[in-house]
Order: C-alpha cells, then structure tokens, then sequence
C-alpha cells in the first residue's frame, strides 16, 4: 500500500506543478487578450473593475504561489526519502555480500577439518604455538556467533550472552587465549571487526574456565 502511494506521488506532484504553471499564465494570457478586443470606453470601465477587483487577483496569486512552493516542497521530501531508501538498499546490499564472504570463509574451515593436508595450509594461530582440529571448531562457532550480530539474527545483548556463555568452554577459553593478540591485531581498524572483537574479549576477561 505504501510501495503504491509512493509510486503515485511523483505523478501528483507533475499535475500539481502543470495545473499551477497554467494558472499563472491564464492569469497573465487572458486578460491581455481580452484588453486588445475592447475600445476605449469599454477599457476605462474594465479599469475601474480592475481596480477594485486588485484585491482578489492578490489572493489568486498567492494562492497559485503557496502551491508552488508546497510542490516544491513535496518534491523535495521525495527526494529525501528516495536517498534514504537507496542508502538502506545499500547498507542491505553491503551486508549479505559481508555474511556471504563470511559463509565462504566457514565453508573452507570445514575443509579444513575434514581433511588435515588442507588444515596444514592455514597459518599458525598464533606463532608457535600449536593447534587441534577443536581450534579450528572453536573458530567456526565464534564466526556463527557474529554473522547472526551482523544479519541482526540477535541483538549485543544477547551476543553477549551466547559468548559469555560460551567462554566457560575450557577449549573456547583456550582457543581466545591462544589466538587473542593476533586477532586484535589483525581487526584493529575495522569498525565492525573491532566492536565483535572487544566482545569477545570482555566474555574471556570475565569467564572463570572449569
């Protein structure tokens, strides 16, 4: 319903312009027509009508003005939320391409997990220190966690739930324990990177491992 108001509105708006536009020029045209086809003492009485008939013309024009700016001002309402739509549909687009590169990224985990050849092409979790196939799981919950943040599936507060939770996991705590620094480092400067990283360390400084 609201899709279809939207959709009429631009054609309101022409009418509204062409109806005014032709009012104005009726209202400069006719009366120049009318005062060619008169004589002199036809002129003289159509002047005295004029004159007290000023006040009226007065009201026509502005009247025929206030909906000229009112038109103006419905078209540049639907500019305003044209843009906004368009900035929606593009904040939408940016995120299922986010959520989509992110599935990828657990579809190659997954390899990983199965196939221990294909596990040895990632790099370390953090130098030296060695990892198990629990790491890698670890890992594909936590990327779970902060896709349903990014579709908005769950609010922070829940979030911050699910990975508290989570951390009283020994193999949760140590995987963070293991990757923490590397991770920080790694996201630092992406703001969304950022804000899902700052949770989950604040789940690991408040969790107390079995």
């Amino acid at each position: 319903m609201s899709a279809g108001r939207d959709s009429r509105r631009p054609i309101v708006v022409s009418l509204v312009i062409a109806m005014a536009t032709l009012a104005v020029a009726a209202s400069v045209t006719v009366p120049l027509v009318v005062l060619t086809a008169l004589d002199d003492r036809s002129l003289n009485r159509w002047s005295l009508i004029g004159q007290a008939m000023a006040p009226v013309g007065l009201v026509y024009s502005a009247a025929a003005l206030f909906g000229i700016v009112f038109t103006l001002v419905l078209q540049q309402r639907d500019l305003s939320n044209q843009r906004e739509s368009l900035n929606v549909a593009l904040d939408e687009q940016r995120r299922s391409s986010e959520i989509a590169l992110r599935a990828l990224h657990v579809d190659l985990i997954k390899m990983a997990l199965d196939d221990n050849e294909l596990a040895e092409v990632w790099p370390p979790l953090s130098p030296g220190v060695p990892e198990t196939r629990k790491d890698h799981y670890c890992n594909l919950i936590l990327n779970l966690q902060k896709v349903a943040f990014e579709a908005k599936t769950i609010e922070v507060d829940e979030l911050r739930g699910a990975l508290a939770y989570l951390m009283h996991s020994p193999d949760m705590y140590q995987f963070w324990t293991k990757v923490r620094a590397t991770r920080v480092e790694i996201t630092e400067g992406d703001a969304g990177e950022d804000v899902f990283t700052a949770l989950v360390d604040q789940a690991y400084v408040g969790a107390s491992p079995a």
